[in-house]
């Protein structure tokens, strides 16, 4: 009998509507399209403020998100990022030298997106206390399996954020890198065993990534021991909204400029999109060390997939892969869906895997 193929989501869920932070998910699903700067206001505004208070909410969602997943067939959850207005501006909230309060305009993602965004305006510095390793023991006090947990790159912070200080693009991601890795070191403290840095930004801005960027990626996992499993997730990017067939994604092709660099680092799986560029299987034969995390679920199409299409690609990706070096997962984070149309999606997706 061979051992099923393990299963894993990428990070953002649909929150509970009770949850008192709004994300820029919400914002897509309700007014049409992301709004970036005013849930970074809101929550500033209230969220900051307040969140110890919401606590039990928060750890009531997670554990409503993470049964949804485990519901379905998952092996390896994720607590859907309930706590953060998103994921990049979290982190950041816990650093010393970025600006929350006046905003500044910026155009991101290769002209696909422009937002107000939160500024750095003074030499970054790690907080002397993580917050992480609360974050992670209370969404794992509510499971049953490992939880993994994610945090922001180093590159992607930095398209995410307006530097108004360092101009020095190399010199910043260093110092980003330095507060990724504290938080990741204070996870392997608290016990975690799956460790997730996302990197969308290296589709988008490969000369960097293969410049400077891996190398802050690999400070990132500094000092981490084998036994706790370093993915890296790299996606090609978001839409405005559910169904956007225009959004400028990022060049698939750029998985295979990057395959070289990425194989040879220091972690452990690298995390693809394929539903929905449907990438050239030959890049498969570029990661023969790595253990690839395969998209093969939609995150921004209310349409959703058949078992038997799921399994037919999958059956082609083993044709380029060992099964023991497979793990299937949505191209993303499920934030755009609702929650029934990603546990729907997660079912499919589970299914297929479990019947290779």
């Amino acid at each position: 009998m061979k051992k099923p193929i393990e299963t894993t989501t990428i990070g953002a869920f649909p929150k509970p509507s009770y949850v008192p932070v709004r994300d820029w998910f919400d914002a897509a699903r309700e007014q049409g399209g992301m709004n970036t700067a005013q849930t970074t206001l809101d929550y500033t505004a209230d969220v900051e403020k307040n969140k110890d208070s919401h606590e039990a909410l928060f750890i009531r969602a997670a554990k409503e998100v993470i049964d949804i997943q485990l519901r379905a067939g998952i092996s390896i959850p994720t607590d859907g990022e309930v706590r953060r207005e998103n994921y990049i501006h979290y982190h950041c909230r816990h650093l010393e030298g970025f600006d929350f309060e006046t905003l500044e305009h910026r155009v991101l993602r290769d002209g696909a997106y422009e937002t107000d965004l939160p500024a750095i305006r003074q030499a970054i510095r790690h907080s002397d206390k993580a917050y992480s390793p609360h974050d992670y023991l209370a969404s794992q006090s509510v499971s049953a399996k490992p939880v993994k947990f994610t945090l922001p790159g180093p590159l992607t912070i930095m398209d995410t954020t307006a530097d108004c200080f360092y101009n020095d693009r190399p010199k910043l991601n260093a110092a980003l890198a330095e507060t990724v890795n504290k938080e990741i070191l204070a996870l392997v403290d608290a016990g975690c065993q799956y460790i997730q840095v996302d990197e969308p930004l290296f589709a988008r801005e490969v000369n960097d990534a293969l410049d400077f960027g891996m190398e802050g990626l690999e400070r990132c996992f500094h000092g981490v021991p084998k036994s706790v499993t370093r993915v890296v997730h790299m996606c090609c990017g978001y839409p405005d909204h559910l169904d956007d067939d225009e959004y400028k994604k990022a060049d698939p092709d750029s998985y295979h400029r990057l395959s070289q660099a990425v194989d040879a680092a220091n972690f452990d799986q690298v995390s693809i999109e394929d539903k929905h560029c449907c990438n050239s299987l030959d890049l498969l034969d570029k990661f023969p060390t790595k253990t690839v995390i395969f998209g093969t679920v939609a995150i921004a199409s209310s349409r959703v997939e058949t078992v038997d299409e799921v399994m037919a690609r999958l059956q082609d990706v083993l044709e380029h892969i060992d099964r023991d070096r497979l793990v299937v997962a949505p191209d993303c984070g499920l934030g755009l869906l609702s929650a029934e149309l990603a546990e729907q999606k997660l079912r499919i997706m589970c299914q297929a895997a479990k019947q290779i």
